[in-house]
């Protein structure tokens, strides 16, 4: 009878076996992606345009694919106003530094590529932006110096009566110390020494919320913690973007797809379509995104020296190898020349 079961079951999992005949799939090689933002906050805002195809592994500049230069780029307002955004760079347009949005209006991208292509997003009203709550940082100690950390919490206070929806970009700044070389025997000038830069490390997944249960109420946002593994200064700095649905559900599917484990169950991974049409070609695929949104940005300094238990900080000093961590094996006299150290922006933070 188990013979009989089992070959019944086999059956059934050959008749599940379809052949696809009308299979379609789509050439996206010369697709165009185009990615900017606008706010109420002073610009200048970048728009950056290419195609998918033309990447090359001999010149690095194109890792994002074939840049398109001399197009015409603007943003329009409902009352027909446009601003003009100059090309700094190929395929990298700005608007005025002057130029900002206003709230309650509502905005569109239009873009002339050089060969033609009319290409519009949708229109968009930037929403009032929602400013932090809390943003904090406390100390939690433990017996090990690897368990040590600073817990960064930070919360929205929502308001009711409305469906909302939140983008936020968190990007941490960290303070990094090189050794000077030995200084020159007299009677030979000591040149100055820089060595304190800062680095910021790359962070490409935002923070998604809404208010779903939570009309109203005060919306946590989960914050990775900051280590104790130095001295050095540590800033993080939130952008939070009060976004419409369907901006949220763009970069809710791009998170999706990011996080796929690989399980039966996950989604099939597809190309995201954002809000940006080829008016003159609907065939011609656009891909990216335009985002209109009410932004407010803060930084948060950790102290990681001050304020510190006498025995934990002791334990620092004696688990980390700081001749190692500032780099005693390569004398610097200036920490802007560390290129070993990734994102290195220099001596000072960037503008806030």
């Amino acid at each position: 009878m188990r013979r009989i079961l089992a070959f019944v079951g086999l059956l059934g999992l050959f008749s599940c076996e379809t052949e696809i005949t009308d299979f379609k799939t789509e050439n996206l090689s010369d697709a165009v992606v185009v990615y900017g933002e606008m706010s109420n906050l002073a610009g200048p805002y970048t728009v950056r345009i290419n195609y998918t195809s033309g990447y090359s592994p001999f010149d690095p500049t194109q890792f994002q694919g074939q840049p398109i230069p001399k197009a015409d780029v603007r943003i329009v307002d409902e009352s027909g106003a446009a601003i003009s955004l100059k090309e700094i760079q190929k395929g990298m347009y700005q608007t005025p530094a002057s130029f900002n949005g206003q709230v309650g209006k509502k905005y569109q991208l239009k873009i002339m590529t050089p060969d033609g292509l009319a290409i519009a997003s949708t229109w968009q009203e930037l929403t009032k932006p929602i400013d932090l709550n809390r943003f904090e940082s406390t100390y939690s100690n433990a017996e090990k110096v690897e368990e040590m950390h600073f817990n960064v919490r930070a919360s929205l206070q929502d308001s009711r009566g409305q469906n909302d929806y939140y983008l936020v970009k968190r990007q941490d700044f960290i303070q990094f110390l090189t050794t000077c070389p030995t200084p020159p025997a007299p009677p030979a000038p000591v040149p100055i020494c820089y060595n304190k830069c800062w680095q910021a490390v790359q962070n490409t997944q935002p923070i998604l919320a809404d208010d779903a249960f939570l009309d109203g109420r005060d919306i946590a946002l989960p914050l990775v913690s900051v280590p104790y593994d130095d001295f050095t200064e540590w800033f993080v700095q939130l952008e939070v973007y009060h976004v419409d649905q369907s901006t949220h559900q763009f970069w809710k599917r791009q998170e999706d797809q990011r996080t796929l484990g690989g399980g039966i169950f996950d989604k099939v991974p597809a190309q995201i379509i954002g809000n940006l049409t080829c008016l003159n070609n609907p065939e011609r695929q656009v891909l990216g995104y335009f985002m209109v949104a009410g932004k407010t940005k803060q930084r948060l300094f950790i102290d990681r020296y001050n304020g510190i238990p006498a025995a934990s900080y002791q334990k620092l000093v004696n688990y980390v190898d700081f001749k190692k961590m500032r780099y005693a094996e390569s004398p610097l006299w200036d920490c802007r020349k560390a290129a070993w150290v990734p994102y290195n922006v220099g001596l000072n933070l960037p503008v806030y």
